[in-house]
């Protein structure tokens, strides 16, 4: 069984996860829109990776969400 101290840790945690796929994300997609990366390969690699990190975000949003709404019995 979860108590609300174990979720409420549980979500704070999955809340920093976000933050860090988020800035991921960001850090990616602005490596494929820089123009010094003259190799289209690599543009496209770090865009495709910015894609995955926002798939990341939407996994995480997702499971906070589910465990915010879950009726968790408490011990």
């Amino acid at each position: 069984m979860m108590d609300n101290l174990n979720k409420q840790q549980l979500i704070d945690e999955f809340e920093t996860m976000k933050l860090i796929e988020q800035d991921a994300h960001d850090f990616y997609l602005k490596a494929s829109q820089n123009p010094s990366v003259k190799d289209d390969m690599i543009r496209n690699c770090f865009s495709k990776i910015a894609e995955d990190e926002r798939h990341h975000i939407e996994l995480v949003d997702r499971i906070i969400s589910t465990l915010r709404n879950c009726l968790c019995p408490v011990d």
